[in-house]
């Protein structure tokens, strides 16, 4: 790792911790390649791609919402792997021949299943307008992409209290992973989520979660679901996980802190996408 690259992740590091809940953090990087073995498609646009590699079979999770950053090759290029010692996966690319940068896009492990080497991702797609949703519609069984480890978001099953969780369907997989490892905390948890078709619902088990589901068509991220938080009695929260389109999540986690009185340290949220720009 660089010099530069320890400086920026413990610039990072520093800032989220003032400014968010803590996520957890690997304590070293895996980074190896996957095969496709399976893809099948969920409904509302959502495709569950699976994967194998001979490292998936010892690979531990570090949380329910673990996420990794999935490497796929150029159209009509070969994948090329990034220096694995490189802490700083955007920079590693960077810092490629340019005819050999894999694009790169992050994503949740859906499922993790050591017996079989494999896990499952489930990728929102939105034709071929990005790297990820291009790759994802055309992916077949014995295609490669590369896998970086990342880290994981959610620690609500740490604290005491009411929790919320606020979602798209971009974190669908996520909120559906949480719920199955951490059964015993949904009973303390509100749970709503927005979607542009309710469809993107249908493979997705929530047990018994309440879950409150705003279908918000065509329009903005985040037109269904803040008023009906804005009008909610969220009462005394300890902890909430906000993950989706950015513009959204940002809102969510003003209303949350500002209205609602939560200490911005006790508030996880990622902008896993941005509505209209590219995010690698």
């Amino acid at each position: 790792m660089t010099v530069l690259d320890r400086v920026a992740m413990k610039a990072a590091t520093v800032y989220a911790r003032l400014t968010m809940a803590s996520p957890i953090h690997r304590d070293t990087d895996s980074q190896f390649e996957l095969t496709v073995v399976a893809v099948s498609d969920l409904g509302g646009g959502l495709r569950r791609i699976t994967f194998t590699a001979p490292e998936l079979a010892t690979y531990k999770l570090c949380g329910a919402d673990e996420y990794f950053g999935l490497l796929m090759a150029r159209p009509g290029a070969t994948l090329v792997m990034p220096d694995p010692s490189r802490e700083n996966l955007r920079a590693a690319i960077a810092d490629m021949p340019e005819g050999d940068r894999p694009n790169l896009r992050w994503y949740t492990v859906r499922a993790h299943h050591p017996e079989s080497s494999t896990i499952d991702v489930d990728i929102v797609t939105h034709g071929d307008s990005g790297p990820g949703s291009a790759w994802a519609m055309n992916a077949k069984a014995g295609d490669r992409a590369g896998y970086r480890s990342g880290g994981a978001l959610y620690r609500g099953h740490e604290c005491d209290g009411p929790m919320l969780i606020v979602a798209d369907e971009t974190a669908l997989p996520a909120v559906a992973a949480i719920i199955e490892q951490h059964p015993d905390f949904v009973d303390r948890s509100t749970i709503h989520v927005e979607v542009t078709d309710r469809a993107a619902l249908t493979a997705y088990d929530f047990g018994r979660a309440a879950v409150h589901v705003h279908v918000r068509g065509d329009v903005a991220p985040g037109t269904s679901v803040l008023p009906a938080l804005r009008d909610a009695q969220l009462g005394d929260l300890a902890y909430a996980w906000v993950c989706g389109e950015a513009g959204m999540v940002t809102e969510v986690r003003r209303h949350l802190v500002k209205s609602v009185g939560l200490d911005r340290r006790n508030v996880l949220f990622s902008g896993y996408w941005k509505l209209g720009q590219e995010r690698g």
